[in-house]
């Protein structure tokens, strides 16, 4: 049976008109593209600096669906001259990064003084950068270095900003709020420990002058241990101001102390004298005598030994007998022993 065309184009628009909805929906659920973009600094490190040590920042850009690109930057940066100063030469207070445009094609960095500086208030790192357009993408594009110059918080903040496209035009940006860092006085205490006898030469066990281990305990101050390197030197950084005693100690040797060191933000980094150990004290009582000699005389002829002084990180539990580390208990570690014989530990660092 034939239909009526009536009827053919009634089902025609019905059609169409179910169909137009679904269509305009489609449309409503489409993902809408943003734009976006940002001038941010990150955390001070360290959070804690040292009166006289370096603190380092760095500046952050972020650009998202930003078109034409993001192709050049302007940006003050203010800081407190009361508490940080820019740090000098050989090092340039701002170093350049490739984190968002890659290596820029200008960079021009400046220190300005506060009457050069947005607000007028503080002086300033006076920035510019230009490159490659950035669509979409977050990285560092400077890095900040500053000394600590007195006690006390202060804070890092961007003064202004200016961001173009690849056109010239402005780019809306949002600005990240201040970073803040706080100063204290601290001293750094560095020297070197030998041990008698070490490196042995034959050395076959491979002995160095590391693995010492270097203590700082203050009157308030918790205890504070380093290991020596392999040429006997340590670092001990970042030792609050307090009365410290030193005390260095490796197996077989009597340990040497220096009590009674003040330390004082009237110097800052702190120079100990070489001191040596003097070997023999096997049995670690502190006193060179018949029992170490016994302990030698029992092990005599060993060879392949422990040796503490060679294993990476310390690690290996050292054969104390072996008093030179040349992996072997043999003449060599009697007379070392013998030439201390009576001694009595802790000895006087001096």
């Amino acid at each position: 049976m034939k239909m009526p065309k009536w009827l053919v184009v009634f089902f025609a628009l019905a059609l169409m008109l179910q169909l137009t909805p679904l269509s305009a929906s489609a449309e409503t659920l489409a993902p809408q593209v943003t734009s976006s973009a940002s001038v941010s600094l990150s955390a001070p490190s360290p959070a804690i600096g040292q009166v006289g040590g370096e603190v380092i920042f760095d500046l952050v850009f972020s650009a998202t669906n930003v078109t034409p690109g993001v192709s050049g930057a302007e940006v003050y940066v203010g800081y407190d001259p009361a508490f940080v100063t820019p740090l000098g030469s050989p090092q340039t207070t701002t170093e350049i990064l490739s984190g968002f445009f890659g290596t820029p094609n200008v960079s021009i960095n400046e220190i300005l003084p506060a009457a050069q500086c947005p607000g007028g208030a503080q002086p300033c790192i006076h920035l510019v950068l230009a490159g490659t357009p950035q669509t979409t993408r977050t990285g560092f594009a400077a890095r900040f270095h500053f000394t600590g110059a007195a006690e006390g918080a202060t804070c890092f903040s961007i003064l202004q900003s200016n961001l173009v496209n690849s056109d010239g035009f402005a780019v809306t940006h949002t600005v990240g709020a201040q970073q803040c860092v706080t100063f204290e006085y601290a001293v750094d205490v560095t020297g070197v420990v030998t041990r008698q006898g070490v490196p042995a030469n034959p050395n076959a066990g491979g002995g160095t002058l590391s693995c010492t281990s270097v203590s700082a305990t203050g009157l308030v101050t918790p205890s504070q241990t380093v290991n020596t390197n392999s040429s006997g030197a340590f670092s001990l950084l970042n030792l609050d101001l307090d009365t410290f005693t030193f005390r260095a100690s490796y197996p077989g040797y009597l340990s040497a102390q220096k009590s009674g060191v003040v330390l004082s933000n009237a110097q800052l980094n702190l120079v100990l004298s070489t001191i040596s150990l003097r070997g023999g004290d096997i049995n670690g009582d502190s006193v060179i005598n018949i029992l170490d000699v016994g302990l030698i005389i029992s092990k005599f002829g060993q060879t392949g030994v422990a040796v503490r002084s060679a294993s990476a990180g310390c690690t290996v539990a050292d054969e104390s007998a072996d008093i030179n580390d040349d992996g072997r208990i043999n003449i060599s570690d009697l007379a070392i022993l013998s030439g201390n014989w009576g001694q009595v530990g802790p000895t006087t660092w001096p």
